[in-house]
């Protein structure tokens, strides 16, 4: 019995020194990552700047993150009242809105190389939207990426511009109509009327 409960014993010291090891691995294993994480820098990597859109389309601000982490992104419309002034609207915070204009939307997306694109649409473009706006990353020194977008309306009518190829393929008629005509007035009389005639012929033909 004793040599039973010495075995047992034995047993029951191995397996929690094992699983105390194991959770040691799982513990540093963790700490690893999340150290490597840290010491990797965030950054606004976008390469766009300006946008440009029309009148009732819909204007996207792409603000492309590499290395996130943990950190937040805020969306904001920047009015700068002189060169040391500005005013900030918030427009969002991670995904949650700010503003109660409902033709502002986020949009989240991750890709595998640990990069991210929040992208802020602005749809039916008004004159109004025509500024700068700012993608901000809160870290312990923020990062910012400034974007402008310039609204350009649509001068042409429709109902013009079918109304001008409307009289642009009449005035293209009238021309080959009066090539015509002034071919048929080159030839003489008499060749004409053998035209009109071979022409009678073919169709009895």
């Amino acid at each position: 019995m004793e040599c039973k409960q010495q075995t047992l014993t034995a047993v029951s010291i191995v397996r929690r020194a094992t699983l105390a090891c194991l959770l040691y691995s799982i513990v540093m294993t963790l700490l690893i990552v999340d150290g490597t994480s840290a010491n990797t820098e965030a950054e606004i990597i976008s390469t766009q700047n300006e946008i440009i859109t029309y009148v009732n389309h819909t204007a996207k601000l792409s603000c492309i993150i590499q290395n996130k982490n943990r950190q937040h992104v805020t969306w904001s419309r920047v009015t700068f009242m002189n060169e040391t002034q500005k005013l900030t609207n918030l427009l969002f915070v991670d995904l949650l809105k700010y503003t109660p204009f409902s033709r502002y939307h986020l949009t989240h997306m991750i890709e595998r190389d640990n990069r991210e694109y929040w992208n802020l649409e602005i749809r039916n473009v008004h004159t109004s939207d025509e500024g700068y706006y700012s993608c901000v990353l809160t870290a312990i020194k923020p990062i910012s990426k400034i974007f402008h977008v310039k609204v350009l309306e649509n001068t042409r009518n429709p109902l013009f511009a079918l109304r001008s190829s409307l009289d642009t393929t009449n005035m293209q008629r009238r021309s080959k109509e009066s090539h015509s005509s002034s071919a048929l007035s080159i030839l003489p009389s008499s060749s004409i009327f053998t035209i009109i005639l071979a022409n009678t012929i073919l169709k009895f033909l």
